[in-house]
């Protein structure tokens, strides 16, 4: 038997804090164009079930749209159970607006709720603050099953406040699970639960801002009797990259942007990139941050952060007759401390070469 376990949508996320509105609408219809790119694999794939760990969509407010888009794409593929476990984006604003749920989509309660498919148990709890807690000790799961257990929220390995999204991995040893899996964090992870079983988040499976960068995707479990094997399958449309570069001991920008240019053209033009400006520079060194960007607008999208940090001394502007000198020389003989007065003149020079602050 072959599932499916993904995790983390956020479907209708505004996406506005990097991208304008229209490309904003664009990757909002991608991330669920990828959704149901995912359900064609799991059925040219016989995939028999997938599992949901939470956060399908990212707010309360859905789009009538978006949420019949979904419901369509379950009701059109009835030999797919959709297993739905509410995450805590998600946990009231998804099941209450189903007015005709489909067959085919099974949705975990705030009680332990299992699905039997033959020998393989697939079981999940909604967690909240009244049962998180307490969902340790009415597990019960039989041996000679394989188990799964959908479960959303953080790991922890030590008793944490029963805020509904804490998890604790050493109450969930021994407790018969193969395979725990889980929603919340954004990013592939699979490790060791204890000699049986394994834990694992599958990531979401399209990176929307740059703390989610890398390859993301779902995972595909193959079980076969006591055995199975899982592989994470790498599905976004768009990756989005972070690129850092270290502008020390650079004098020309010419050659900066040359360097960046060259290495960044590896990474292909329909992701999303950032690019970071590490290291110290002199004054010797004149920024272009637009002129660089605009080198760079073949990319689906490019964001630029400079980190850098200016390096000035007196005698760096003793002889500089110019109003750029003239500040720099304030700011120096001011009661500012050094943290304030690299700040000021980082501010003041971005100011007078007309770049954004």
């Amino acid at each position: 038997m072959k599932i499916i376990h993904c995790a983390d949508l956020h479907l209708d996320s505004k996406l506005e804090s990097n991208l304008d509105a229209y490309k904003a609408k664009e990757r909002r219809s991608e991330i669920l164009d990828t959704f149901e790119r995912m359900i064609e694999y799991a059925v040219n794939y016989d995939v028999t079930a997938i599992i949901i760990a939470g956060d399908m969509f990212d707010t309360a407010r859905i789009k009538s749209s978006t949420k019949s888009r979904i419901i369509n794409t379950i009701r059109k593929n009835p030999q797919l159970d959709f297993l739905y476990l509410s995450g805590n984006h998600d946990e009231k604003n998804f099941i209450n607006l189903i007015e005709d749920k489909p067959e085919n989509l099974k949705i975990f309660g705030h009680q332990w709720t299992s699905f039997q498919y033959e020998n393989i148990n697939i079981c999940g709890v909604v967690l909240d603050k009244n049962n998180s807690s307490l969902m340790y000790d009415t597990l019960y799961l039989n041996p000679n099953d394989f188990n799964i257990v959908v479960l959303h929220g953080q790991i922890t390995n030590y008793n944490s406040k029963n805020d509904g999204e804490n998890i604790n991995l050493v109450k969930l040893k021994n407790k018969n699970i193969d395979y725990l899996a889980l929603g919340h964090i954004h990013s592939y992870e699979k490790n060791t639960l204890d000699e049986r079983g394994v834990y694992c988040y599958s990531g979401c499976l399209e990176g929307r801002g740059f703390d989610e960068c890398g390859e993301k995707g779902f995972v595909l479990l193959d079980i076969e009797k006591e055995k199975f094997v899982t592989e994470f399958i790498p599905f976004a449309k768009r990756k989005l990259v972070e690129f850092k570069f270290d502008i020390t001991n650079y004098n020309d920008w010419f050659e900066i942007e040359e360097q960046i240019v060259k290495q960044i053209n590896k990474i292909e033009k329909d992701n999303l990139v950032k690019i970071i400006l590490k290291g110290r520079y002199n004054l010797k060194l004149d920024k272009h941050l637009s002129m660089l960007e605009k080198k760079l607008e073949s990319f689906y999208f490019v964001k630029i952060k400079d980190e850098s940090v200016l390096e000035v001394t007196p005698q760096d502007i003793e002889k500089d007759i110019s109003l750029r000198g003239e500040f720099i020389r304030k700011v120096l003989a001011s009661n500012l401390s050094e943290e304030e007065k690299e700040y000021t003149i980082l501010i003041g020079l971005k100011t007078l070469q007309g770049e954004d602050l």
